[in-house]
């Protein structure tokens, strides 16, 4: 039996709760958050369920063996090494922590106390986003040219950190895991039009191995709400439109590559070839992927093997996003990342 605490009970935490406690094998100890309104809201639903907003009392608690934090982000390295020196296998909201030493420290900390580290890097547990991996691992695409994600909305303004980091961590998660790699290096412009000091827009480029491009547009200032990644490659382009369930991936059979003209009499003769097909939209069984991430989490701590949206994932994505940080204070500036 898997016994777990969930700190943190805004957006994401009552979310968690309701998820795991559907879950053969797992048991909801402690829900907790500052707000006493908060847990007593949890604990009328789920009368089992402890509430508390003292985390002490989780961590001393030997019967607990994993908590999910979901607080704010900024908060999330204090928490997490507590837990984690305390011996609880741990699943945190993305980001996983605000700088790259950070997240460094606490995968040394769940190594040394051999407890799990998980990141909610919850599109990764997309049934869209896993079959758009299918096709870049077969070739459908064939070679990828490059990748735009737009994640615009009216708000949920947060408090603690900016647009970029809010929204953009979920596609530059999706894109290292389509491609396989981490960016080479970024640029980035933001512009802080509702709050001075707090970026609520910004465009970031991103350039892979492989002469890969890609690019991401957030904002909390845009009155379309869009969740949309498009790929484009050699032999077809592939669009995900999170919003619509109907057809929520569709695969274009149509691109556009150079090559070597079969009839020329010098090596350095080449033509564009353009292919044209079908438009495809696949069948996609809709999956809520936070249930999909909580039974991977448990499926993890039961296995003792290491999750999909690992530490490593969280610190590779953190990086990231420094870079991001870094190039927008510094008016675009391409920053490498090593």
């Amino acid at each position: 039996m898997i016994t777990l605490a969930v700190i943190g009970l805004g957006h994401w935490g009552p979310n968690y709760v309701r998820n795991f406690m559907s879950i053969a094998g797992v048991s909801v100890k402690y829900v907790c958050d500052r707000d006493a309104a908060k847990t007593a809201k949890i604990a009328a639903l789920y009368p089992s369920v402890l509430g508390t907003s003292d985390i002490t009392e989780i961590l001393q608690d030997a019967g607990v063996n994993a908590v999910v934090v979901a607080t704010p982000a900024s908060t999330h390295f204090d928490i997490i090494q507590k837990c984690l020196s305390a011996k609880k296998h741990v699943l945190a909201e993305k980001p996983l922590t605000l700088k790259a030493s950070e997240s460094e420290t606490l995968i040394s900390i769940s190594k040394k106390q051999q407890v799990l580290l998980m990141v909610g890097h919850t599109f990764l547990f997309n049934s869209a986003v896993r079959r758009i991996k299918e096709y870049t691992e077969s070739g459908e695409l064939g070679d990828i040219y490059y990748l735009n994600a737009t994640r615009t909305h009216l708000g949920l303004i947060r408090e603690d950190v900016n647009a970029v980091w809010d929204l953009a961590p979920h596609d530059v998660s999706v894109f290292n895991y389509l491609l396989g790699a981490m960016p080479l290096s970024v640029s980035a412009a933001g512009a802080c039009f509702l709050k001075p000091g707090r970026e609520d827009a910004a465009f970031i480029n991103l350039k892979y191995p492989k002469n890969i491009i890609a690019n991401i547009h957030v904002s909390w200032a845009d009155s379309n709400k869009e969740r949309t990644i498009r790929i484009v490659g050699s032999k077809a382009r592939v669009v995900f439109n999170d919003l619509d369930n109907l057809e929520r991936v569709k695969l274009y059979q149509k691109g556009i590559a150079l090559t070597i003209h079969e009839q020329a009499d010098d090596f350095g003769s080449f033509q564009l070839v353009q292919r044209d097909g079908d438009i495809i939209s696949p069948r996609i069984t809709l999956n809520e992927p936070l249930k999909d991430q909580c039974i991977h989490f448990t499926d993890c701590i039961k296995n003792r093997t290491e999750p999909l949206t690992g530490g490593i994932n969280g610190y590779e994505v953190v990086k990231v996003m420094e870079a991001v940080d870094r190039s927008i204070h510094n008016n675009g500036e391409v920053i490498e990342i090593n």
